[in-house]
C-alpha cells in the first residue's frame, strides 16, 4: 500500500490502484488536455472502438518457437525408433513417442496463439447508449482447452480514469485504467485496461480526454497519431466478436 504526505496528491477511488500516479478528470467533466487518440479503429455518431495491441508478445518469435517444437518432435521420435531398432522390447519407442507428444504438444499451443489468439482486444463507446464495451480474450494453458471470449459493458458514467506505472519486467511503463465504480461512489468493482505508454503518462491523459470528450457527444478529430497496426499479419477473423454484442455495441437503442 502506497504511502501519501499531506502535501501530495492522493487517489480518490477506493481502493486505490497499485503504484497510482493520478486520477483523470471525471468523464463528463470539462477535460484538462487536447483530446488524441495513438490508435484509431472506427469512428462514428454512434460509437468508437480503439484497439488494445498485444505488442508485448513477438508473434515472429511465436512461429518460429512452434516450428523448432515440431522439427524437435520429430527429431525425438524419429531417434526412438532409430535405436529400438534391432533391440528387443518397446521401452525407447514408449520414450520416442512421449517425446514427440510433448513437443508436438508445445508447437500446438504456439500455432494456436499465432493462428487464433486476437492480436487487438479492443474497447468500444457507444454513446447513444452511453455504455463501454471490453472485448477480452482468454487464452488456456493447453491448446486443446477451449480459449473464450467474452464481452464486458458497463455504464459509462460509472467509469473513472487512474494511471498507475507498472514495474513489470517485460510489461514496465505507464498504464491507464478504467475503474468502475459502484453508482454514486468512489468504491471500485472492477478495473480494465485502457492503454499503455512506455515512458510517458500525457499519451494517456490525452486518450482519457478523448473517450471523455466524445461520450459528451462533443466533436474530436479523426486523426490518431499512428495510422498502421505495430504488429506483422494477424487473422482479422481471431478478434471477431459475438454477434449479440457486436449489434448492440455498435447500434443505437
Amino acid at each position: 500500500m502506497p504511502l501519501f504526505t499531506m502535501d501530495e496528491p492522493q487517489p480518490r477511488l477506493h481502493p486505490p490502484i497499485k503504484n497510482w500516479r493520478e486520477d483523470m478528470p471525471e468523464n463528463h467533466e470539462p477535460q484538462l488536455v487536447p483530446p488524441q487518440l495513438r490508435w484509431l479503429t472506427t469512428m462514428n455518431d454512434t460509437y468508437l472502438e480503439v484497439p488494445r495491441y498485444s505488442a508485448e508478445v513477438s508473434w515472429g518469435g511465436v512461429l518460429a518457437w512452434a516450428i523448432l517444437m515440431s522439427i524437435i518432435g520429430i527429431g525425438v521420435g524419429v531417434s526412438g525408433f532409430a535405436i529400438q531398432h534391432g533391440h528387443t522390447g518397446h521401452g525407447m519407442i514408449i520414450i520416442g513417442l512421449g517425446g514427440t507428444f510433448v513437443f508436438f504438444a508445445m508447437a500446438s499451443f504456439g500455432l494456436r496463439m499465432y493462428l487464433a489468439q486476437p492480436r487487438d482486444q479492443p474497447i468500444r463507446l457507444n454513446r447513444k447508449r452511453q455504455k463501454i464495451y471490453i472485448f477480452d480474450y482468454k487464452r488456456a494453458q493447453l491448446p486443446w482447452m477451449k480459449w473464450p471470449t467474452t464481452i464486458r459493458s458497463y455504464d459509462w458514467g460509472n467509469v473513472h480514469g487512474e494511471i498507475c506505472y507498472s514495474y513489470a519486467r517485460l510489461d514496465s511503463g505507464f498504464q491507464l485504467f478504467g475503474s468502475v465504480c459502484e453508482p454514486g461512489t468512489n468504491k471500485v468493482v472492477t478495473r480494465f485496461l485502457i492503454a499503455k505508454e512506455r515512458s510517458s503518462q500525457e499519451m494517456l491523459c490525452q486518450i482519457w480526454s478523448y473517450l471523455s470528450v466524445y461520450m459528451q457527444h462533443d466533436s474530436v478529430t479523426a486523426d490518431p497519431v499512428e495510422t498502421g497496426r505495430p504488429d506483422d499479419w494477424c487473422p482479422r477473423k481471431a478478434d471477431r466478436w459475438p454477434e449479440d454484442m457486436e449489434r448492440e455495441s455498435t447500434t443505437a437503442p
